[in-house]
């Protein structure tokens, strides 16, 4: 019997299943209508006549997100967290399931951010956004180390 992580196994065919190039292309596809959905979004115009659908479409497509990351998180395991690129995706789709009131208004409005999963399909701007992505994860825990060591004098 083939092992969860082994070459037959369950997450093995997840992580094939999610770096397929025709997964990839469809999640492209969800990410461009998106882009599109957010900016007719902006218009009260558009919203009068069709917000209501444009809401649904838009909880459609954050559930791709999700079921997506989940596969991710299935098939990868604690190897998901190496990647900046999946830190990343993971932050925005979570900002995007707060609800759209009160406090969370403003973080849901980063929603936007959705459409930079795009420049993860381009090869040469992947490689910048990672290592800007992992320079600000770095600083953050060195800043949470230091808050850390500051609080707790030895």
């Amino acid at each position: 019997m083939a092992s969860p992580a082994g070459p037959g196994g369950p997450r093995a065919r997840l992580t094939a299943l999610v770096e397929n190039a025709r997964v990839q292309n469809a999640i492209i596809v969800v990410i461009l209508v998106n882009a599109v959905t957010l900016g007719l979004e902006t218009s009260p115009a558009v919203m009068s006549v069709a917000g209501r659908w444009l809401e649904t479409l838009d909880h459609l497509i954050l559930a791709i997100f999700v079921i997506e990351l989940t596969i991710k998180l299935i098939a990868y395991g604690p190897r998901f967290f190496r990647s900046a690129w999946n830190v990343f995706d993971l932050g925005v789709v979570g900002i995007s399931l707060l609800p759209n009131s009160g406090p969370f208004t403003v973080l849901r409005a980063l929603r936007v951010l959705r459409l930079l999963r795009l420049l993860s399909v381009v090869l040469r701007m992947r490689f910048v956004i990672e290592s800007l992505v992992n320079a600000i994860l770095r600083a953050l825990r060195a800043d949470l180390a230091e808050r850390t060591v500051n609080r707790n004098p030895g």
